[in-house]
């Protein structure tokens, strides 16, 4: 029994050392590049932002020197929230109004598959149980025929 504990005990220890990894300052800039906009009015995260603008390469800077300043990555992205407003975020925060962006495309997809389950349901016509012949169909148009061509 003390074997299979200390056993469990290592595999805990060990599993707990593998899921805690820690990031250097250059990755954590890179995860920060790309969940913020560029504000140089052009629709792409900071880190995928054209090299011809000048604006991406001052931000990555502000950035670093936050980071290295000692900030965490919530807090960098309270320093933009505050100089650049909430849009700043590549992805709305999911709170408050913005919260709609997060819940009503599932809703919006649910709702159609109801839409289209219903729809299909009501189409689908039954068959009749009892195939009609070629010679009963002929009679039954030649009655309806009839019938039309004595008004």
């Amino acid at each position: 029994m003390k074997r299979f504990s200390r056993i469990s005990v290592f595999y805990v220890g060990l599993v707990f050392l593998l899921s805690s990894t820690v990031l250097s300052n250059d990755e954590i800039v890179d995860q920060i590049s790309t969940n913020l906009m560029c504000t140089c009015s052009c629709p792409h995260v900071i880190k995928h932002c054209g090299d011809e603008c000048g604006v991406a390469p001052q931000l990555v800077q502000r950035i670093t020197g936050l980071i290295a300043s000692g900030k965490t990555e919530d807090q960098v992205y309270e320093v933009f929230e505050e100089s650049f407003g909430p849009s700043v975020h590549a992805v709305p925060k999911p709170e408050g109004f913005n919260l709609l962006a997060w819940i009503l495309p599932c809703v919006a997809l649910c709702v159609g598959i109801v839409v289209v389950i219903v729809v299909f349901k009501k189409l689908n016509l039954k068959t009749p149980d009892k195939k009609l012949t070629e010679v009963e169909i002929n009679q039954k148009y030649r009655k309806l025929l009839d019938k039309e061509l004595e008004k």
